[in-house]
């Protein structure tokens, strides 16, 4: 097992390499990600999945959109369930490091089903090249009472 595992990191080095010297080349890149929706309520978390489409502007600064589906319910206290889902347009400031802070601001589309908002949401982030792309982990707050708490994968094109 620890074999496969030595032949697994040594195969994927190079490909990281490949896709940050290829990051740098290209402004397109697409990512998946997933995590927790937590609202400030007594409500359990529901589990969102999403993708993200982006356009980095220069080395510093990116414009994304965002869109997030429940995959898996929350639940109320009551025994209700829960569902939330977002579209999301963002400016994203990364740094120029090999670990990459991240700090975003836009506006957000909120759609529970019964009601629909456009808040201003901001969040904040960590990144680094893994598993061939650029892997970030983030936070996000959707609006007072919304919380996004994921982990994603950027792949540039």
């Amino acid at each position: 097992m620890k074999k496969v595992l030595l032949i697994i990191l040594i195969a994927l080095s190079p490909v990281s390499t490949y896709v940050e010297a290829a990051g740098k080349s290209t402004p397109w890149y697409f990512g998946i990600k997933g995590g927790f929706m937590d609202t400030d309520g007594a409500a359990d978390s529901a589990i969102n999945l999403g993708a993200d489409v982006g356009y980095r502007n220069n080395k510093y600064l990116s414009t994304e959109v965002e869109l997030t589906r429940t995959f898996i319910d929350g639940d109320t206290p009551s025994g209700n369930d829960w569902e939330v889902d977002t579209l999301s347009v963002f400016a994203a400031f990364r740094s120029n490091t090999e670990v990459k802070l991240k700090a975003k601001i836009g506006f957000t589309d909120i759609d529970y089903g019964n009601n629909d908002d456009l808040e201003l949401s901001f969040g904040f982030g960590v990144g680094f090249w893994a598993a061939g792309g650029l892997m970030e982990f983030e936070y996000t707050e959707i609006d007072d009472d919304l919380e996004f708490i994921s982990l994603g994968i950027n792949y540039f094109f």
